[in-house]
This record gives C-alpha cells, structure tokens and sequence, in this order.
C-alpha cells in the first residue's frame, strides 16, 4: 500500500461490494470497537501492490533520465537505443500507473475510517493528502532541471475525487468514461483557442502567484498532467482497491488478479490495434499532414510523448494512443497497462508467493512502498546534477550530456540508491521519511476535525 496515504489497512465489512456503505449500517456500532463476522479479514499489506509502485516509479525514473536522450545532440548509438525503448516501454504508462495505484492506495488508506462509519473524515484526510501533495510539489518544482513535477497536478486530482470515496462503482465507472471520451477533444480545443501547447509543465510557486488563473487552468486542463484526465485514472484505481478487496475477503483473490490481468490485456491489445489501424489509415479519418512538416516530424510528433492533450481536437487524433495526450485510446491503453502490471504482481506476490518471505523481494516491496520519498530525491538529485552538467558545459557552448547527468549508467545508480533506501526501511521496519510525516500531518488533521465537529 501507498504509505504517503496510509491511515489504516483493515478490510471494509460495513461496505457493499462496490465500496458504498451497506444500507442500514449503524454508524456509531463501527465506532465502538470491530465486529465479529464470518468474513476473512484482508490483508493489511498487499506485497504486489507496492512491487507494481516500485515498477511504476522505477519507469519514470527511466523516461527522466534515459528516454530524454533522444533531445540531446551527440548520444551514443546504444544509448539513443535504450532512450527510445525506455520510450516504447515507460512512456505514458508508467506514469499512469503511478495515478492508477494512487487511486488503490486511496481505498486502502481510508478503510478504518469508513468502516467506522466516519465518512466525512475519510474524505476530509483524502483531501489532506492532496494538499500536502501539493504543496512538496511546488517545493519542487523550485529545482531547475527537465522534469515536470507530477505532485501537484496529482494533489488536485486527489482533492477533486475525495467527494466520491463512497460512490458506487457504477457511478466511478459512468464518470471516469464521459471524463475520457470528452476531455480529450475539449483540452485541444481549449488549447487551440488559446494558441498554446500547454500552460505549464511543472507547477511552481512563481508561476501559481504570477499568474493564478492560467495556473489553476493548466492544473484543472491544459498543462502536462492535467487533473481532468488523471481523475480518470484515480477513479479506476479506486474500482480495482474495492474490487481486490472484496474478492481477498472471500478468498478470491486469485480470481480477482487473474480478471485483471485478462481484462488489462484485452483493454492495451485493442487500443493498440485501433492506433495502429489509424495511424497506417489517416487519411480515411480525415487528416491531411501539418503544413510544413516533414512525413518523419509529422510522425513523431504524433506518436512522440504528448503535452497532456491529443495534437487536435479532430476523430483521428482521439483515436491515437499518443502518450500524455489523454486521447480516448491513450487512456484505454495506460488503464489497460496498468490493470496488467497490477494484476500479474498480485497474482505473483500476494497468491502464488503468499507467506514465502524473500528478501530481495521485501527490499522491493520497502522502495515501493515509500513513493513520496523516492521520486522527490530522484527529482533533487537529477536537477542537481543537470545543473552540475550546465555549469561544466565547455566554453565553445557544445553541450554534450554527461553520463552522469543522463543516461543507463546513472539511471542505474538510481535505482539502485532506490533500492539501498528500500533496504534500510525494510531490515528498520519503517515508513519512508516523506510518508511518515503525512501519515502524521493527516492523522493530527483528522483528529482536530473530528474534534471540532463534535463540538
């Protein structure tokens, strides 16, 4: 589970199936003390959960530091190779997966409160997080470097489906696809209108009191992550926390990894087929080539990492799977990528390796496990060091990335200072320092608002 959203682990008896309170619960029954019933208790930790966060962070890391070789002059042929795999692989999805595991971690994090009935304060810590989230990604977005911190539009996004905790599954699954097929076309039309790309990258303090209305409007829409679009991923995510609960409560957890696994491979398979379809048939959907462009600019641009929207607001650009763009296919694709990692590491690590303990595996699991702490130092470090490599460009002005700034040999040390992390909080037993101050923030918080609400 997602430490930095950590309240309590404890299954959800007084929830349906779907995550909605139980007609009829008594409220104030879940406030005295737990309740015996036939139902298997939950796990309190799901080992492929925080094993499918260390992969997605551990993508990230490899589209900061390797896919962005292909933007610098004079690489290596085997490392503009590896860029362009990191590219192929991590682009789009691993970021995704990151969203998408923030909306499991969400239904995680808030069981005991919603099993005591106190939906209010469930909803009240989610929000909490989201403030907290944005506030250390504004801290870091005052780091120069090439990385758009994620934190702040994620922070929103939090913020903005903490009033749905208890919606039923339908209604998520009603708003997360009207969300996907429409948004897409609004932000390039949005976009268009304005006669901008995107309006920012990584949110910063400056920019958000120079100019707060275009900050919030590239929070909410037309910046690199937009909340609109990654709602849609928290959404799921919360479908697949209630969903991988309720089947571990009755034993069903095998099934459960087994149906995500299937339906992920199906949801990336046919969006991938529709892309390619489109891609190979462009004309035949009404695209007539960007004046000016080369076939190969024009190609790049469209299956090249977008800016948080498709390039046009027209069919055949919704029917792409451009990675960040947020078409209808992209989020097809990274939601069904996601639910695929999601349920073979479940389906590895919580049912065919249940009560196996391995420590190369709990290593995994600890680094996994402290997200917040891990991708800030890999933002510090790689800012750092892209400005160490700036400041020792050469005097002819040739800039040539060092291996140590970008690149396999340094996105190794990464990891692998990721993994040493990992390895000292699993042999102390901790949490990740960033994920044990919010869990005490949130928990301070909720105690006040519960006390003031009493009074």
């Amino acid at each position: 589970m997602d430490t930095a959203t950590q309240l309590d682990s404890s299954g959800p008896s007084s929830h349906n199936d779907d995550g909605a309170l139980q007609p009829g619960t008594d409220r104030n029954r879940y406030s005295q003390g737990p309740v015996r019933d036939n139902t298997k208790q939950p796990k309190t930790r799901y080992v492929g959960i925080d094993i499918a966060r260390f992969l997605a962070i551990v993508g990230m890391i490899s589209v900061h530091l390797v896919a962005i070789q292909t933007n610098y002059p004079d690489v290596s042929a085997f490392e503009l190779r590896a860029a362009h795999l990191s590219e192929m692989i991590a682009g789009g999805t691993s970021a995704a997966l990151f969203a998408v595991l923030g909306g499991v971690s969400t239904v995680f994090a808030t069981r005991r409160l919603l099993r005591q009935g106190r939906v209010g304060s469930a909803m009240f810590a989610v929000v909490v997080r989201g403030l907290i989230l944005i506030v250390i990604g504004l801290l870091l977005g005052l780091i120069p470097g090439s990385i758009a911190v994620v934190l702040t539009y994620y922070g929103l996004s939090m913020i903005l489906v903490a009033p749905l905790l208890t919606a039923p599954n339908w209604l998520l699954a009603g708003l997360a696809g009207v969300l996907a097929v429409v948004v897409g076309p609004l932000n390039a039309m949005v976009r268009n209108s304005l006669e901008i790309v995107m309006d920012t990258g990584g949110m910063t303090f400056g920019s958000l009191f120079t100019d707060p209305l275009a900050s919030l409007r590239g929070l909410l829409l037309t910046g690199i992550y937009p909340a609109a679009t990654w709602c849609v991923y928290l959404m799921v995510g919360m479908m697949i926390g209630r969903f991988v609960v309720s089947a571990d409560a009755r034993d069903r957890l095998k099934h459960a990894a087994v149906t995500l696994t299937t339906i992920g491979v199906s949801m990336a398979t046919l969006a991938g087929l529709v892309s390619s379809y489109v891609f190979n048939h462009l004309d035949q959907f009404g695209f007539t080539g960007f004046p000016g462009m080369s076939p190969d600019e024009q190609n790049a641009l469209l299956l090249g990492s977008s800016f948080g929207a498709p390039v046009s607001s027209d069919l055949w650009a919704q029917l792409l799977a451009t990675p960040h763009s947020g078409s209808i296919i992209d989020l097809l694709y990274t939601i069904g990528t996601s639910l695929t990692v999601i349920g073979l590491m479940v389906l590895l690590f919580d049912v065919a390796m249940a009560g196996h303990r391995n420590r190369a595996v709990e290593i995994v699991r600890s680094t996994g496990a402290a997200p917040l702490t891990i991708y800030s130092l890999h933002v510090i470090a790689s800012g750092v060091l892209l400005i160490a490599a700036i400041l020792t460009m050469p005097p002819s002005g040739e800039f040539v990335i060092p291996w140590w700034a970008a690149g396999t040999g340094i996105f190794a040390i990464q990891v692998l200072g990721a993994l040493i992390i990992g390895a000292i909080l699993a042999v102390t037993k901790r949490k990740g320092p960033l994920e044990a101050l919010m869990s005490r923030i949130v928990r301070v918080a909720v105690e006040r608002q519960s006390g003031a609400s009493q009074n």
